[in-house]
């Protein structure tokens, strides 16, 4: 069985530097910030940059020094679901939600995010991808990306009917320090 695929991601308050990633390293910049849970929309300032490098075996070196300079959040993790997939070339846009869980109940919020929440959001339209990890550093612990066509469909009637099921109610009990971000642009560095 492969390895899981390897992520380093990185939210910092500040564009990072140019790209010195070569070989099986893919890097995605892009630019947002801060979800606004009333109105589901983005809170543009301050800015927020995501960095996303997916790599096959090792992290690459020059990533963590330059990931951590203006970190706000920075984690290195495995993908969970769905296998191996990338990020998505195409995306408009990227939602990313992350949680800690209570250790009691992790057996359940992994089989719920498997069986039940991945695969619902999947059938959002608008969704292009959407992908879990856990983390192997930093925190929190589990983290969501939702490559979308927008991130308007994160106010949308068939996210919201996603996003209300009795599991996911019942989950979201053993859930916290949880974070939203929205990011809108993507960035060649």
């Amino acid at each position: 069985m492969p390895s899981p695929l390897r992520l380093l991601m990185t939210i910092t308050d500040h564009e990072p530097p140019p790209d010195a990633a070569t070989g099986s390293v893919r890097r995605q910049v892009w630019l947002g910030g801060a979800t606004e849970l009333t109105t589901r929309t983005m809170i543009a300032d301050p800015p927020r940059w995501l960095t996303i490098t997916e790599y096959e075996t090792a992290p690459p070196a020059y990533a963590p020094a330059c990931a951590m300079e203006h970190a706000v959040l920075h984690w290195e993790m495995e993908q969970l679901l769905p296998g191996r997939a990338l990020s998505a070339e195409n995306a408009g846009g990227v939602i990313l939600v992350s949680m800690d869980v209570d250790p009691a109940r992790e057996d359940e919020f992994n089989d719920w995010y498997n069986t039940e929440h991945i695969p619902h959001f999947t059938g959002v339209p608008g969704v292009i991808l959407a992908r879990r990890f856990r983390a192997i550093t930093g925190a929190p612990r589990y983290v969501a990306l939702y490559h979308v066509e927008d991130t308007d469909v994160y106010a949308s009637r068939a996210w919201m009917i996603a996003n209300e099921t009795p599991w996911i109610l019942r989950m979201r009990r053993f859930q916290r320090n949880r974070t939203y971000y929205m990011f809108r642009e993507r960035r060649v560095i």
